[in-house]
């Protein structure tokens, strides 16, 4: 039941709420009743709120003050019909005259329509609304200014009539408008009761859920946590609360949460490690209705809980070396396009089907693949990396599958050794460059994937094959297939589950970052300080890093080493990036690369480049004479690489 507190400006009308309450048998429900005065107002409400009340009955300026100072319920207390009829009928006999002039000041929760009253009692009646303590006095003089003969209002309008010795009446509510408050004010209470057994109702849900769950603002923040998510981040509800998400669940997309939260997604779904436990995350819309969303729930289930054999199975794998050590935190690229791979690739991980993994030479394809093998249901088992262009074409078939035991001269025993696949028993295997693969191997493959059967013995068991298989390739399988060099059932497979890894030299601002994640990353290694900023590794983005992440940290070492200021500068990536890769240049219509080991012979080059082969331009911007500069350029043997101009002296 709703606890009611009634605060109002006269003891008279409090007498009047106490024999209400009295008579409607509601003294269990109404917890405080009080005079109070106008300057007390919102302080009195906020200790009655602090005290445990619900509903706050109020009247006039007392009631508008204090729905500003607190968030519950507060009833306004307006006067009948009835009551203000009897108030007018005494200023007219007062009065003593016919269409005598009637001011009513007040504030309008006060007051029920007043536009029957003129004709009704045949008075000139003058409605004034206040709107501001202050305007009280102001309001009382306008009313005199124009012709009232007496004032009917509340406690200070009538004060400051007395004051100028003009004739006024109190605006007394009785029983009536009090009955009328409690009536609202019991209709209220009904709701906010109905609204606490359905919160009672949901809480008592979310805290004996088995799954951990998280609700979040509209800021993308926690609000409260369950028990259950309680004894997963090892935090209680109030410690987790005011945290944004990623904070409280790392690996959670904010932009995907920003999505729920606009209305463009309608569900999210994740993976997310919280220690040795893995758990599915699924995000859903606190909806109002159709058009208002007010928060989001996130919904945390374990997916995987290893038992006593499937630990020892994991140790033994340890020991042979099939360990994935690396997960989602350790891809460094923060691109659009890198996140939304993620993303994918944690979905992804959520399902056993086969994955194919596509893209170009040193990109996070094998991070990529112990991430997701780390994120599965597979996790408990081995992860076997198996690099299929280093397998030896008639050796594929029993690496992968296995082949019979022979011991010198004599015959087959019968023993069979297991192949690589039997090794990935419960866990994941990874085929690196998969295209490698002969077309017999394609098939077992496509069978041990498709049907999920295991190839023993040269012959397909009815043991079921739980192996998770993930493959990578740095070509386009599709135009192998058209080729006939690759499967197409097995592609079929594979393309319905694939991940395509962006480029490094596809967004600028990732190279940059990654740039000076290396350079920091071998300074620190070889003792050597170097600063490189932003503007100055933005030179790096000049070159294509067809070798992706494992050309532009193997880059990043050679420039720290070979790198003799504190400061290092764009002119020297430039300088060492040619010295490294050389440069494209045509000649007799033909492109050439052009390796040039001198650091003075990069610089005239790349001048000469900038200048169309202008010596005279060029020799000015190096300072030197054009003579000069010829020489080093037949020094160099660089001239072949640019048409001299007509007018160039040579």
């Amino acid at each position: 039941m709703a606890k009611i507190g009634i605060l109002l400006p006269r003891q008279t009308i409090l007498e009047h709420a106490k024999r209400v309450v009295s008579e409607q048998d509601i003294q269990q429900q109404v917890k405080l009743v009080k005079v109070i005065h106008d300057n007390e107002a919102q302080e009195e409400a906020k200790l009655a709120v602090a005290g445990g009340i619900e509903i706050i009955i109020a009247r006039g300026f007392q009631a508008f003050s204090i729905k500003k100072a607190v968030s519950i319920p507060v009833i306004d207390m307006p006067l009948t019909t009835q009551e203000i009829g009897v108030v007018i009928l005494k200023a007219k006999k007062q009065l003593n005259k016919e269409m005598p002039r009637i001011a009513i000041i007040g504030w309008q929760n006060m007051f029920p329509n007043m536009e029957d009253f003129q004709a009704l009692f045949q008075i000139d009646l003058r409605v004034y609304y206040l709107h501001h303590m202050e305007d009280q006095e102001k309001v009382v003089e306008h009313a005199i200014a124009e012709g009232a003969e007496i004032i009917i209002g509340g406690i200070r309008t009538n004060q400051i009539a007395f004051e100028r010795n003009f004739p006024a009446l109190f605006l007394e509510g009785k029983k009536d408008s009090v009955r009328e408050a409690f009536l609202v004010a019991r209709q209220v209470g009904a709701v906010i009761d109905l609204e606490k057994q359905n919160n009672a109702q949901l809480e008592t849900i979310f805290d004996t859920s088995f799954n951990g769950i998280v609700k979040l603002n509209a800021f993308l923040e926690v609000v409260s946590i369950n028990r259950y998510m309680e004894e997963i981040l090892k935090k209680s509800s109030r410690e987790a609360a005011g945290f944004s998400v990623e904070k409280i669940l790392p690996g959670v997309s904010r932009t995907k949460i920003t999505s729920l939260l606009d209305g463009s997604l309608e569900m999210y779904s994740t993976s997310v490690m919280f220690g040795q436990h893995l758990f599915m995350v699924l995000g859903a819309p606190i909806r109002l209705d159709a058009e208002r969303i007010i928060g989001v729930i996130l919904t945390c289930r374990r997916i995987l809980q290893m038992d006593k054999a499937e630990a020892q199975k994991k140790q033994e794998s340890y020991a042979k070396g099939y360990i994935a050590k690396r997960d989602f935190n350790c891809i460094l690229r923060k691109s659009p396009l890198m996140c939304q791979c993620i993303e994918q690739a944690k979905v992804y991980a959520l399902s056993e089907k086969p994955i194919l993994i596509c893209g170009e030479t040193g990109t996070e394809k094998e991070i990529l693949a112990e991430c997701i093998h780390n994120n599965s249901n597979s996790r408990g088992g081995a992860y076997v990396h198996v690099n299929c262009s280093a397998l030896p074409l008639e050796e594929q078939k029993a690496l992968l599958f296995g082949r019979e035991e022979v011991t010198g001269r004599q015959k087959p025993e019968g023993k069979w050794n297991r192949g690589m696949v039997a090794e990935a028993w419960n866990g994941t295997i990874f085929l690196e460059d998969v295209e490698y693969l002969s077309m017999e191997v394609q098939y077992l493959l496509y069978k041990a994937a498709r049907e999920r059967l295991y190839f023993s013995e040269n012959s397909w068991t009815k043991e079921k094959n739980p192996v998770r298989i993930i493959a990578s390739t740095a070509k386009e399988l599709l135009l192998l297939v058209k080729e006939e060099k690759f499967r197409a059932d097995l592609y079929s497979l594979f393309s319905s589950w694939r991940l395509d890894i962006p480029a490094v030299r596809e967004n600028t601002k990732d190279l940059v970052e990654l740039a000076k994640y290396y350079i920091q990353k071998y300074s620190l290694k070889y003792s050597r300080p170097i600063k490189a900023d932003t503007e100055v590794c933005r030179a790096l983005t000049e070159y294509s890093w067809e070798g992706n992440l494992v050309q532009l940290e193997d880059f990043c070492e050679k420039l720290v080493l070979f790198n003799h200021r504190k400061n290092l500068e764009a002119g020297f990536i430039r300088t060492l990036l040619l010295e490294t890769y050389g440069d494209i240049c045509v000649q007799n219509g033909k492109e050439k690369i052009v390796m040039v080991k001198h650091p003075e012979a990069v610089k005239i080059a790349r001048l000469m480049e900038i200048n169309g082969g202008n010596r005279a331009k060029t020799a000015k911007d190096l300072g030197i004479s054009t003579t000069t500069l010829w020489r080093r350029i037949k020094k160099y043997g660089i001239l072949q690489n640019y048409e001299i101009e007509q007018n160039d002296e040579i």
